[in-house]
């Protein structure tokens, strides 16, 4: 009987597998690269593999497996940022010491060699799956970040409108959002103008006010 939650669940699989993911393998050409590559094609993927790392990585790649090998004491950490994709180490064997390196890394799985079929779609799906998450909550946090910066913005703008016209409040902001209107743009486009024109004023009050002790 398909539950509910089975049902989910391939829908949430499905949603990642839906396309050709680019994978990238960085491992040594010997038997565990070329098994690992030979599933993950097997699975669908469209795989690129090469040794040892570069620094930049081929467009719209969807997925890295990186070997550790033994004698790196400290590999770096060779892309990161908001849109790097998701980083799945390969090691011989676990111990802290691959597992304190693939932390490090920041990376986002492990599987270890011999490379096996079993487990390695899932740990794929899921890597895929938490990068996805990843990416949304540091875009909700940027939308948040950006709104308290448009609402200090609008602060900004009306105090400074309040000063130079004398009005209230609410008639400064009636002001922003009839300027935004005719110009058809958004109200923090105007704030940063009425900003702008602020501080560009209270320069020249400045010059006019230090020639003035000059003369004097």
């Amino acid at each position: 009987m398909n539950t509910r939650a089975d049902r989910g669940q391939r829908s949430l699989t499905s949603s990642f597998l839906e396309r050709t993911a680019r994978v990238v393998v960085f491992h040594p050409d010997d038997d565990d690269g070329q098994t690992l590559t030979n599933h993950l094609r097997r699975m669908g993927f469209q795989v690129e593999r090469c040794w040892p790392p570069t620094d930049t990585l081929p467009e719209r790649t969807d997925l890295v497996f990186r070997a550790l090998l033994p004698e790196e004491r400290a590999p770096k950490s060779e892309w990161s940022g908001p849109d790097a994709p998701p980083v799945i180490c390969v090691v011989s064997y676990e111990n802290p010491t691959f597992i304190d390196q693939a932390i490090k890394m920041g990376a986002d799985g492990i599987v270890t060699t011999p490379i096996r079929a079993s487990g390695l779609l899932s740990t794929v799906v899921m890597a895929l799956y938490h990068a996805k998450r990843s990416r949304q909550h540091t875009q909700r946090i940027e939308r948040l970040e950006q709104k308290l910066l448009d609402s200090r913005h609008l602060r900004e703008a009306k105090g400074i409108l309040m000063t130079m016209h004398h009005v209230s409040e609410s008639e400064a902001y009636d002001i922003l959002r009839a300027q935004a209107m005719e110009k058809r743009v958004t109200i923090d486009d105007i704030c940063h103008s009425v900003i702008q024109a602020g501080e560009v004023l209270q320069i020249a009050r400045g010059v006019a006010s230090e020639d003035g002790r000059e003369k004097e």
